[in-house]
């Protein structure tokens, strides 16, 4: 098992990550660590604390983009 990634055992798709380190996280939402990082700080992503490192579940950086998500309105134009 890749060290950044941790994955789920009782799925049918055992290759889905169920979680990401940092980088991974960062990388999967095309920016930089540092960005990640306030945005976590923010309240923006929510985060797991394991021991000493900082997870990001898949499902909470994909609901994040979906909430983030924009779109041009008349109004927003």
């Amino acid at each position: 098992m890749d060290s950044s990634t941790f994955y789920r055992a009782d799925d049918a798709d055992a290759s889905e990550p169920l979680a990401l380190r940092p980088r991974l996280a960062a990388q999967k939402l095309g920016i930089s660590e540092s960005t990640l990082d306030r945005l976590r700080k923010a309240g923006r992503i929510p985060f797991v604390k394991l021991g000493g490192a900082t997870l990001y579940r898949v499902a909470s950086l994909d609901a994040f983009l979906l909430e983030s998500e924009q779109r041009i309105t008349p109004d927003t134009a």
